[in-house]
């Protein structure tokens, strides 16, 4: 394993490119927001409170994680075959997907639950439960590709996406900065840009239209993290280089 001291901050602009050439990486996580949106329809988080608002509220959350966390690793398996060979057919992606289907799952749960436990503990004093979810997110970031392109067992995905932090601080700095901005900064910078088309069409603001708007923009973005994301992970995994 090697420490990296620079970063290829060329790959955050060729990932566009490569989305652009390969615009089939946004698939799954497209269908995977779609259902998340159909399974808040279904399951919706309250329903007048009570015992069945937050069992439905706990179990719409948990399938949530695992269908957000498998859409994210078919996208990583498409996005580590673009980077390789410059073209990522996505039946050979579901494929592989399948069959590590189990370690994703386990992946994105030991990811969700690390980043919850930190947020957790942190609670107890000022600013602590951001200043650890962070930290927790940091160290733990490379824990869907580590199972989804890197083979690793979804148990152990949590241990090697430490080591791999710890021996690339500044890579881990940038897509842990990445992450953040593309998860909480820019949707809600894309939404406000859509205000005026809201304005003029009301029916787009709310209910079913609005939900397929954000599945669409969420499908995008998680699309190009995962083109960053799998880039980074090989660049502080292995020796070879696109």
């Amino acid at each position: 394993m090697r420490s990296l001291g620079s970063v290829d901050l060329g790959a955050y602009a060729r990932a566009f490119v490569l989305l652009a050439r390969n615009p089939q990486i946004v698939l799954a996580p497209l269908l995977a927001a779609l259902a998340n949106v159909l399974l808040f329809m279904l399951m919706p988080s309250s329903n007048g409170g009570g015992f069945i608002g937050s069992i439905n509220s706990g179990l719409s959350g948990l399938f949530a994680q695992l269908i957000t966390g498998f859409g994210m690793g078919v996208a990583l398996i498409v996005a580590d075959a673009a980077w390789r060979r410059g073209r990522a057919p996505f039946d050979e992606a579901w494929d592989e997907a399948r069959r590590k289907a189990g370690d994703i799952l386990i992946a994105a749960l030991g990811f969700s639950f690390v980043i919850y436990v930190a947020a957790l503990i942190g609670s107890f004093i000022p600013f602590g439960s951001i200043v650890l979810a962070l930290v927790a997110l940091y160290f733990f970031v490379y824990t869907l590709p580590a199972a989804a392109i890197g083979g690793i067992p979804g148990g152990a995905a949590l241990q090697v996406s430490l080591e791999r932090a710890r021996g690339a601080v500044l890579a881990t700095l940038l897509i842990t900065a990445l992450y953040l901005f593309a998860n909480f900064v820019a949707p809600t910078l894309i939404l406000l840009a859509l205000a005026p088309l809201y304005a003029v069409t009301p029916a787009l603001a709310t209910g079913v239209g609005a939900s397929l708007i954000s599945a669409a923009i969420t499908a995008l973005i998680t699309a190009y993290v995962a083109l960053v994301l799998a880039k980074t992970y090989a660049d502080v995994s292995f020796t070879r280089r696109w």
